[in-house]
């Protein structure tokens, strides 16, 4: 039984840190999500606020996949992903100090793992939502067309 709870533990903890990483990556779309989500809730909605919010943060990831897509200039390409990943660093950060000082009880090793995790969410978030350079012959900042 011993052994059972300890690989339940194991996988569940694995699961939800895929779930954190998922979502802190995708920061902006998750955030729109959610304020829509409560917006609705609270003004009487009831469950249909999970719809609301599903359909807001779709929309947001919609709006920049299509703002991306008709970009052509490489510096405004570059602009519109980092702003999708400034607040995914933000929250790498917010999310791993907040972890960090669990276990650790020096600061300046809770910032050094603070800023770990902002590099690698804004990396990991980077790479999620940078179009695909291996795909027709394009690369994310100039487009062979």
């Amino acid at each position: 039984m011993i052994v059972i709870g300890l690989i339940s533990w194991v996988v569940g903890t694995g699961l939800l840190c895929w779930v954190f990483f998922t979502l802190v990556s995708m920061a902006v779309p998750t955030m729109a999500g959610l304020i829509v989500f409560f917006w609705t809730y609270r003004m009487g909605a009831g469950l249909a606020a999970v719809f609301f919010g599903l359909v807001a943060g779709i929309f947001v990831l919609w709006l920049f996949r299509v703002a991306l897509a008709s970009i052509q200039r490489p510096d405004i390409r570059l602009a519109v992903v980092l702003a999708f990943c400034l607040p995914a660093c933000i929250a790498g950060y917010s999310a791993t100090v907040g972890l960090a000082q669990l276990g650790i009880s020096s600061p300046a090793l809770q910032i050094i793992m603070g800023v770990t995790g902002a590099a690698t969410v804004g990396a990991a978030s980077f790479v999620r939502l940078a179009p695909d350079a291996g795909r027709g012959g394009r690369t994310f900042l100039y487009r062979h067309d």
